[in-house]
C-alpha cells in the first residue's frame, strides 16, 4: 500500500518544527565523516562514465598539459563537478584510512589506487581549465588539493608510495604551467610558497613503505606459507608453482629470511644516509648485482630476488621526485624575486631549495622565455640531466 504525503501534511509538519524553535545542525543530523577515504570512495562512484576510451585519454592528456582543453573535455569536467567537489572536501581532512587488510600481505588488493590516479587527472584537468580561463588562484588550489590527495594515498606500502610520487609529479607540472600563465602577483606567489612547504610531496620517502615491505616479506617466508608462495609471487615468480614447491622447504625459507634481512638492512641504510646520489646508486646497483648472481646458485636467494623490491629503482624515483618538487620551490623563489624587482635575478636566491642530486644549488640560467633550472648530476635511470624550464609572462 502506498502512502502519499500531501502538501497539507508537509505544511503542518513545517509549522510543528517552527513551534519547536530553531534546530541546530548538530541536533538535526550526524556530523560529516572525518575519514577522507569515505569521501574519496563516494567521489569514485560519482564520476560519470566517459563515452569512450578516447575521452578518458583526452582528459589524461589535458591533465598532463600535453594538449589544451577543448569543449568536449570542458563539458565532461563540468559533468564531473559533484565528484570533484566531493574529492576536494576529502583533501581538507587530516585522517584517511582506506580500510585495506594489510595483514594479508602482498596478496592484499589495493583497488583504490587506480581510481586515485583517475580522480587526480580530473582535478588537474579542472585546474588547467581554470588556469586557461584566467582563474589562476583557483587552478593552483586544485593543484594543492592534488598534492594532498597524493599524501592521502599514503606510503605504508611501496605501490602506494609510487602512486603518490606519480600524482605529485603531475601536480608539480601543473603548478609550473599555471605560473607561466599568470601575471606577477607577490601576494599569490608568497601564499603559494607557504602552501607548498606544507605539502606531503615535500617529505615523501620510501623508507616507511620499505620497512613495512620487510615485515610482510618476512611473514611470507615462513614454513606455514609455502603453499601460498606461488599465488603471492604471481608474475614475478621465476619458477613455476610446481618448481617452487619442489625446492622450497623450511631450511630454504630460513636462509631466505636471513638473506632478505641482510639485503634490506643494507639497502635501507643507503636510502637513509646522506651519501651523494651517484655513490648511493653505485652501492645499490652492487647490492642488486650480488643478489642476481647468488640467486643462480641458491634457491633461497632466488626467493629473495623474487620478493624483494628493486631498491636502486626505488631510490632513483625517490630522488627524482624530490628534485622535481625542490626545483618547483626554487623556481617559485625566482618568480617572487622577479615580482619584487621587476626583472629576473642574476642568481638563485640563497635560501632556495637545493638540488638533491648534488646537495648544492640548482644550476640557473635565464632564457628567452624565462629561465631554466638544471640538476648537477645525471638521473641514473634515464641517463640524463633533469632540467626544468619556467616561463615568465611579461
Amino acid at each position: 500500500m502506498k502512502t502519499t504525503i500531501g502538501f497539507t501534511t508537509v505544511v503542518v509538519a513545517g509549522a510543528l518544527f517552527a513551534c519547536l524553535g530553531p534546530v541546530t545542525p548538530a541536533a538535526a543530523y550526524p556530523p560529516d565523516p572525518d575519514n577522507a577515504a569515505l569521501l574519496y570512495y563516494q567521489a569514485f562512484l560519482l564520476v560519470p562514465q566517459a563515452e569512450d576510451r578516447t575521452l578518458t585519454d583526452l582528459v589524461a592528456n589535458v591533465a598532463s598539459g600535453a594538449v589544451a582543453p577543448n569543449d568536449q573535455v570542458k563539458e565532461y569536467i563540468k559533468n564531473c563537478r559533484l565528484a570533484i567537489d566531493c574529492a576536494l572536501t576529502a583533501t581538507k581532512l587530516q585522517h584517511c584510512n582506506w580500510g585495506m587488510q594489510y595483514s594479508k600481505g602482498f596478496s592484499a588488493p589495493l583497488p583504490y589506487l587506480a581510481q586515485v590516479r583517475s580522480l587526480s587527472r580530473l582535478i588537474l584537468a579542472d585546474a588547467r581549465i581554470l588556469g586557461a580561463q584566467g582563474d589562476h588562484r583557483q587552478g593552483l588550489e586544485r593543484c594543492l588539493a592534488t598534492y594532498r590527495l597524493a599524501g592521502h594515498v599514503g606510503d605504508e606500502v611501496l605501490i602506494s608510495f609510487l602512486v603518490g610520487v606519480a600524482v605529485s609529479a603531475q601536480a608539480s607540472k601543473c603548478v609550473t604551467d599555471i605560473l607561466g600563465q599568470m601575471p606577477a602577483d607577490v601576494g599569490t606567489l608568497a601564499w603559494l610558497k607557504s602552501q607548498l612547504a606544507a605539502m606531503p610531496a615535500a617529505s615523501l620517502t620510501a623508507n616507511k613503505s620499505m620497512a613495512l615491505e620487510q615485515e610482510v616479506a618476512l611473514e611470507t617466508l615462513r614454513p606455514e606459507r609455502i603453499g601460498d608462495l606461488p599465488g603471492i609471487l604471481g608474475d614475478s615468480a621465476a619458477m613455476s608453482a610446481e618448481e617452487i614447491r619442489k625446492v622450497v622447504n623450511e631450511a630454504v625459507l630460513e636462509r631466505a629470511r636471513d638473506h632478505y634481512l641482510k639485503y634490506t638492512a643494507a639497502a635501507l641504510a643507503i636510502l637513509s644516509s646522506q651519501t651523494p646520489y651517484v655513490e648511493s646508486c653505485a652501492k645499490l646497483q652492487e647490492l642488486g648485482d650480488q643478489i642476481e648472481q647468488a640467486a643462480t646458485k641458491d634457491p633461497a636467494v632466488g626467493l629473495v630476488k623474487m620478493i624483494a623490491a628493486g631498491m636502486k629503482k626505488v631510490y632513483v624515483l625517490q630522488v627524482r621526485q624530490k628534485a622535481d618538487f625542490s626545483a618547483l620551490q626554487a623556481g617559485l623563489d625566482v618568480y617572487i624575486a622577479k615580482a619584487g624587482a621587476g626583472r629576473l635575478p642574476q642568481t638563485l636566491p640563497q635560501t632556495s631549495a637545493r638540488d638533491p642530486y648534488t646537495g648544492g644549488e640548482f644550476k640557473y640560467e635565464t632564457t628567452a622565455k624565462g629561465f631554466v633550472l638544471r640538476c648537477g648530476a645525471k638521473d641514473s635511470d634515464k641517463n640524463e640531466i633533469r632540467e626544468y624550464p619556467f616561463v615568465t609572462p611579461e
